[in-house]
């Protein structure tokens, strides 16, 4: 994700509009990229801290592998400090100076590193690129860098101005994987630059290089040719074994590429936690659906599904909150559609027990429950036992709801409730979350337990 030959990267670097790179990372997630490179290089805006901002987005809402990609030492190592996770750092080459300033910065981090086989220009033959990987190897050595963490750039070249050297690319890649065992990329649309019918020379180059030995093709997965050419190749190189991936993915395949579009539905931000749209996008939706009709067919599945793939570890915590507060977005602009009743229902105090962060599930029910008319005092999320005795005592509801999403938490559930029937609470108090269950809530003394929001409505309506 490079500003050059993207307008709308390069407008939203200068504007400061930074979530157009988190749109373009989702869009590239979906059609199979396994590594994403960042670069914000623009001039007049401050790089470093743009690197910083951008790599801290991003990985709050995708889980690739991101390449910190600068021409400055100083951007790349700040961009390692706040990476979390192995960094992978574009670049370096075999210039003495170069390998002297990056090096240190992979070894304090722990990263990995792509070598371009290139010192003062690149070399014409693939003995001279083969040259130059293993001195970038021999001097990563003194640095305490293993093999295994270099990934070897032998650089594509133009077939439109030297046609010849496209072979010795070739010859170099596979002299490099053959006799040094390392990782190895290409950058592979370079190949065509100046001819007509670009993506013919390109996937053609890509079957030729992957055969030659390449790991790391860097490619548009949005190219859904390059794509198809890397499944077909996967199968007749006998990696794709009884070729169960290709067949997954081309059973359905409709022959065109794939158009990028910066449209995202109402669960897909609330899933990828799409904070500067959410709002506008349920206010247009409000225009032909009914609220309650939105959270149930749109919101609470996207939620479902961002609580399954935390539960499998497919999102972690970042993501998890980035969804909550889109979701806490899109809630916003519809409790301003309900309208406002007189105290006709009861006083419901509710909140998120103590130790306990997560209060998706909490907000929903409350914004159901105000939808139906109820009074809902919300004491929020990770609420001590005596604070809750306290405003029970103070509001006198007619019904407490607890929640908790993690096993860890119930235990504090468990205390809320026998802190408030030592208070004598006469009312009844129901609870609801991912981890629990009808025989988790009788254990722990409660009344009732609800699977969801509109279990909750059901349940209130039947017992005040």
């Amino acid at each position: 994700m490079k500003p050059y030959g993207k307008k709308k990267l390069k407008a939203a670097l200068k504007e400061g509009d930074y979530e157009e790179y988190v749109k373009e990372a989702i869009q590239q997630q979906r059609a199979g990229a396994q590594v994403l490179d960042v670069n914000v290089g623009l001039p007049g805006i401050d790089e470093t801290q743009v690197m910083v901002k951008i790599i801290k987005m991003l990985q709050e809402v995708i889980d690739l592998p991101l390449q910190i990609d600068s021409s400055s030492f100083e951007v790349i190592e700040k961009a390692c400090r706040y990476y979390n996770g192995k960094p992978l750092i574009n670049s370096v080459n075999a210039k003495d100076e170069v390998m002297e300033a990056i090096f240190p910065i992979v070894e304090k981090y722990g990263g990995v590193v792509i070598g371009l086989t290139l010192e003062d220009g690149i070399p014409l033959y693939a003995s001279e690129r083969f040259g130059l990987a293993k001195k970038i190897i021999e001097k990563a050595k003194t640095y305490h860098i293993d093999k295994k963490d270099i990934i070897i750039d032998c650089l594509t070249l133009t077939a439109s101005a030297q046609q010849k050297e496209v072979q010795e690319t070739l010859k170099a890649l596979s002299m490099v994987k053959n006799q040094l065992s390392v990782y190895t990329t290409l950058g592979v649309s370079n190949v065509s630059f100046g001819l007509p019918n670009r993506p013919l020379l390109n996937r053609t180059f890509l079957a030729l290089a992957l055969h030659a030995g390449l790991d790391l093709p860097i490619i548009n997965p949005l190219d859904q040719q390059l794509m198809d050419t890397i499944d077909a190749y996967r199968v007749l190189s006998y990696q794709d074994q009884d070729a169960i991936q290709y067949i997954e993915k081309q059973s359905n395949q409709i022959m065109q590429p794939v158009k990028p579009t910066t449209s995202f539905t109402l669960q897909e931000m609330i899933i990828h936690g799409l904070k500067d749209e959410v709002k506008q996008k349920t206010k247009d939706m409000l225009q032909s659906q009914p609220a309650l009709e939105i959270i149930n067919q749109i919101i609470i599945p996207a939620l479902n599904q961002v609580g399954s793939d935390y539960e499998k570890n497919r999102i972690f915590l970042p993501q998890l909150i980035q969804s909550a507060e889109t979701t806490k977005l899109a809630f916003e602009v519809i409790k301003t559609t309900f309208t406002q009743q007189s105290a006709t229902k009861a006083t419901v105090l509710m909140c998120t027990v103590e130790g306990d962060v997560h209060d998706i599930g909490k907000n929903i029910v409350k914004v159901i429950l105000e939808s139906y008319g109820y009074q809902v005092i919300d004491l929020g999320k990770d609420v001590k036992v005596e604070r809750v005795v306290e405003a029970y005592q103070q509001y006198h509801p007619q019904a407490i709801g607890l929640s908790a999403l993690m096993t860890t938490t119930v235990v504090n559930m468990q205390k809320t409730i026998q802190a408030l029937k030592e208070v004598h609470c006469d009312c009844p108090i129901w609870v609801g979350g991912a981890v629990l269950t009808e025989e988790i809530a009788k254990d722990i003394g409660a009344d009732y337990y609800c699977q969801d929001a509109m279990a909750s409505v059901t349940l209130l309506q039947n017992i005040l």
